[in-house]
């Protein structure tokens, strides 16, 4: 899905910092090692809120298929029967926008973060060196496989670029049961699409850090056989000089 991020559509009890300053990969007091930390902690929570809205909206999905009839004739329903099964699984798709715009926001974060840590370990390897084009990479498959899943029911990624313009999307939808079927199909759809790329991010979250853990060691450890050879070469000068000595 080709959208504008509205990184102010994070929620702050998914970040252990501000999502402005996640989205600029600049946060106050943190090392870019330390960011890309933050950012898996953030990830790791937004996994797992995606695989509770994922089994949330697959279930109201199956309500409407089993009660496929009542859902035809849900225009002739009483106004609360039909509330009873359309909006959960429209509360379910705000709360999917919502967490999708979170995931993208986060892929950019990290992207930005990526690059800034190639920068400071310019001497490190290619986990660190192409991190920055592997979170791009991410965002352009995700936003792909986005557009595929609600393209696969007839509905165009542009009407769900925004909060506003997914309601209304959906909104239409219930004037039909064609368009009610459309929209519970390509929700699970899009659900599936968005915990599956979570997982890839995470994934990738936490193989930066890793990457960057591993070549902090390195340098340590470097650094350690350094002093040790500094002060092997003194010690080693300091025996010949007293030799010297009367």
């Amino acid at each position: 899905m080709k959208k504008k991020i509205y990184v102010l559509a994070m929620s702050a009890a998914l970040a252990m910092v501000s999502t402005s300053a996640f989205a600029s990969g600049e946060v106050a007091g943190a090392t870019f090692p330390e960011q890309i930390v933050q950012e898996g902690t953030s990830v790791e929570q937004l996994a797992k809120q995606a695989q509770e809205v994922t089994t949330q909206i697959s279930m109201y999905a199956n309500d409407i298929e089993r009660y496929q009839n009542m859902v035809t004739n849900t225009l002739n329903m009483p106004a609360a029967m039909f509330a009873q099964i359309w909006n959960p699984l429209v509360g379910s798709i705000q709360k999917l926008t919502s967490i999708y715009n979170q995931a993208q926001a986060l892929g950019y974060a990290g992207q930005n973060i990526g690059s800034q840590l190639a920068q400071e370990y310019q001497g490190a390897g290619n986990s660190i060196q192409n991190l920055s084009s592997v979170y791009a990479n991410w965002n352009q498959t995700t936003n792909t496989d986005m557009e595929d899943a609600l393209q696969s029911q007839h509905l165009a990624a542009a009407n769900f670029a925004t909060q506003d313009s997914s309601m209304q999307t959906i909104q239409n939808a219930a004037q039909s049961a064609q368009g009610r079927e459309q929209v519970a199909a390509a929700a699970v759809a899009a659900a599936n699409v968005t915990t599956k790329s979570i997982q890839q991010l995470e994934q990738i979250t936490m193989a930066g850090q890793d990457a960057v853990l591993a070549y902090q060691r390195q340098e340590k450890a470097q650094k350690n056989v350094s002093s040790q050879e500094a002060a092997n070469s003194l010690f080693s000068g300091g025996t010949n000089n007293s030799s010297l000595l009367p």
